[in-house]
């Protein structure tokens, strides 16, 4: 056997051990460079997948428009025919000749009957006296003279003439008029030849097309954006949906026969696109919402999302089993250091090791406060419900111990101290079922009373109540959350599922404050074994992962049930997983404009005192274009997170003042934006460039051509921003 001498063998034991805190190093690197690219790679495929489906459904679009142009081409040139017809069946004859003739009655009668589409053929003298029509003979009193489709042919012939739907005089049926001008040898107008067309056989037609989901077929003339049908129909036949004409017309100056555009229509963006019909002023239009490929694409992105997820988790496991494995190895190496110390040494050892479990467990409760964890429930609970005052009421569990309140009106705590919320909302502390009563100003007491009375000027009272429980694992309620408000009705189904989300949020981390609580007991009165140890903090951050994948989905939840919420969700989740994916989330938003002080109030009002002071933001209304509202808000985003750890808003005394200013210039509108710190800590310049200063420095730089100059001033971090919003087309400039 050999021997080495002591310094020696101590020489070696710190080289084994230094080598595996490099592989230990070495191994979370990889592992977070694997998290990394697995993100990177789920948002490239939700990306391309998405542009896939917006790309089909254009496609889409196009080839009905083409389809159901070709058909209504052939069917106005068959009607065309039909009129000429009629015209050649007449010629030679007067309007009472015309008029008195049965056989020519019956002649045209055959041709509507032909005619599945056609519901009436007319012939109208030059007053617009209707002579005779294939619906009866003989001839009712009609007159058309106030049609479009008479008055357009009086003035010239304009051929083929396709008129504005009307309700039928003779048959009651919805439908628009066709005509041909009818004159005499000498030119002078004679009258009109003229069909019916009903809007129901284009219904009927368009219905059997393939269109996708939220589509409407619009048949209309391009002179005046008149609608002559539309699918679906209206509930009356002919109240139609008002075509954007500024939107289409600019279409028609890039493109006359065909195209693809863009549109606003009763209040939502819709795609659209248009196809003429044959050589004729007219153009079917088939659209859908803009937003329609959402559902496919969320169904497709959370299949992609779980396998992502499972590949994540498995890494993350992998990766911390390993670099636990590396670390513990060189633990064992340093405890061979000491193998030659007498067991009073080893005690020392182990002395060391429990305060190092002290020092944690006295951080993770200062995370973990009790009173922390139910002040961030109530104030989330009353930005979520909009309520106007929120409470904490203990539950049995805690002893029936005094409540937490807040108000955000003045008068409020006085109004929570007049109503005996135990009494009202018994379920919810003896049963643990969610309470919510849209007007408590009508229910009554034991002793016939109102709950509420009537409010007075200066004493609000609340109307609207609801009551969620926060249950412990055991089945115990640990408390009751109640938010109030003055108006009635103020709380909905919608108000349950999210306070249903954070109560499940609160019990966890309730839950996790009690285990770290009976953790520290323990640890004073056994004093267990390091291994013991260990087991309860992997416990606690088991825990803590439980409750981060209820977060998530919290988030999804919400995500379903709102219209925009997706870039909450993106940015929410993907802060929490990994800041590596923060540029890839923001980007999957669908924005046209975005106001700038929308943007900055929504990043730094959590950082805002009750007095509004530490939050100033100076400037003009500004909406950013598409592709400058993300960099920007991007920028915006990273500035508020560096500033809430490291600069101003790491302290109470800190301040952010926001200033902003525009000016015309050539190509749209320019903006200077200054981001200035104060009251924080001693600011000096980065050894390192982080992923901030990159995406200042880079991103708004090669996207936007942006000038960005960071001072990095002793008093506080100042960033200079000027860039140009350049015009969107078709949006007109930029504010």
């Amino acid at each position: 056997m050999q021997f080495y001498p002591r310094s020696e063998s101590i020489s070696l034991s710190q080289k084994r051990r230094r080598r595996s805190l490099a592989r230990g190093r070495l191994t979370l690197a990889m592992g977070l460079f694997g998290v990394a690219f697995i993100l990177l790679t789920f948002g490239y495929i939700a990306w391309e997948q998405r542009n896939r489906l917006i790309q089909r459904n254009e496609d889409d679009l196009r080839n009905a428009a083409f389809f159901l142009a070709d058909h209504t081409a052939r069917l106005l040139e068959v009607t065309d025919l039909t009129l000429k017809q009629a015209m050649a069946l007449m010629q030679g004859q007067s309007w009472d000749q015309v008029e008195a003739s049965q056989p020519l009655w019956q002649q045209i009668h055959a041709v509507e009957e032909a005619l599945p589409y056609i519901d009436d053929v007319l012939l109208n003298d030059s007053s617009g006296r209707l002579r005779l029509t294939s619906a009866r003979f003989p001839t009712p009193e009609v007159n058309v003279s106030g049609r479009d489709a008479f008055t357009a042919q009086m003035n010239r012939d304009q051929g083929l003439f396709v008129g504005e739907p009307i309700l039928g005089r003779v048959t009651k049926v919805p439908t628009f008029m066709i005509s041909r001008r009818l004159q005499g040898s000498d030119g002078a107008f004679g009258g009109i030849a003229s069909v019916t067309v009903t809007l129901s056989y284009f219904y009927d037609y368009w219905s059997k097309v393939r269109l996708p989901r939220g589509s409407r077929v619009v048949l209309m003339r391009g002179s005046d954006a008149e609608v002559i049908a539309q699918y679906p129909p209206p509930p009356d036949g002919l109240s139609f949906a008002p075509i954007d004409k500024s939107a289409f017309d600019a279409a028609l100056r890039t493109t006359s026969q065909a195209g693809l555009y863009s549109f606003i229509s009763l209040g939502s963006e819709r795609v659209g696109a248009y196809r003429q019909v044959g050589a004729m002023p007219l153009y079917i239009n088939v659209s859908m919402p803009r937003d329609a490929y959402w559902t496919p694409w969320f169904v497709q992105t959370r299949l992609y999302g779980a396998f992502a997820l499972v590949a994540l988790l498995a890494l993350l496991a992998l990766t911390t089993l390993a670099s636990q494995q590396f670390h513990e190895q060189a633990a064992n190496a340093a405890l061979l250091e000491r193998q030659v110390s007498l067991r009073t040494h080893e005690l020392r050892t182990e002395t060391a090791a429990l305060e190092i479990l002290n020092r944690t467990g006295s951080v993770l409760a200062a995370e973990l406060d009790l009173d922390r964890i139910i002040e961030s429930v109530v104030d989330a609970g009353i930005e979520l419900t909009e309520a106007q005052a929120g409470a904490f009421f203990c539950g049995a569990a805690q002893g029936r111990r005094a409540h937490y309140s807040k108000s955000a009106v003045e008068g409020f705590d006085a109004a929570f101290a007049a109503l005996d919320i135990r009494a009202i909302c018994a379920p919810a502390f003896t049963e643990g079922r969610t309470v919510r009563l849209d007007n408590i100003a009508v229910e009554q007491g034991y002793d016939g009373t109102p709950f509420t009375m009537d409010a007075t000027p200066g004493h609000p009272v609340i109307r609207s109540l609801m009551a969620v429980p926060i249950l412990l694992r055991n089945g115990g309620t640990h408390g009751v959350l109640v938010f109030g408000h003055d108006r009635s009705g103020i709380f909905n189904a919608r108000s349950e599922r999210l306070l249903a989300g954070l109560t499940s949020q609160a019990s966890i981390a309730l839950e996790n404050s009690r285990l770290y609580r009976d953790a520290q007991t323990e640890i004073e009165e056994r004093k267990q074994a390091q291994t013991q140890q260990s087991l309860l903090i992997r416990e606690l951050h088991h825990r803590v992962k439980n409750t981060l994948a209820t977060v998530q989905a919290v988030v999804g939840a919400t995500a379903r049930s709102a219209l925009n919420i997706d870039d909450f969700y993106q940015a929410f989740v993907g802060r929490i997983i990994s800041l590596a994916n923060t540029h890839s989330l923001l980007t999957e938003a669908v924005w046209q404009t975005a106001s700038l002080r929308e943007i900055l109030g929504k990043e730094l009002r959590p950082y805002n005192d009750v007095r509004g002071q530490r939050i100033t933001l100076t400037g003009p209304a500004v909406e950013l274009p598409s592709d400058a509202a993300v960099p920007i808000g991007m920028a915006i985003h990273e500035l508020t997170t560096n500033a809430a750890k490291y600069g101003a808003l790491s302290q109470s005394r800190g301040k952010v003042s926001v200033s902003w200013e525009t000016e015309p210039a050539e190509e749209g509108t320019r903006l200077k934006l200054v981001w200035e710190e104060s009251g924080g800590p001693a600011v000096s310049a980065p050894t390192r460039q982080g992923f901030g200063s990159r995406l200042l420095h880079r991103v708004l730089a090669t996207q936007l051509n942006a000038q960005v100059d960071m001072d990095f001033r002793p008093e506080g971090l100042k960033v200079a921003l000027d860039t140009v919003l350049k015009n969107e087309p078709n949006k007109g400039p930029a504010l």
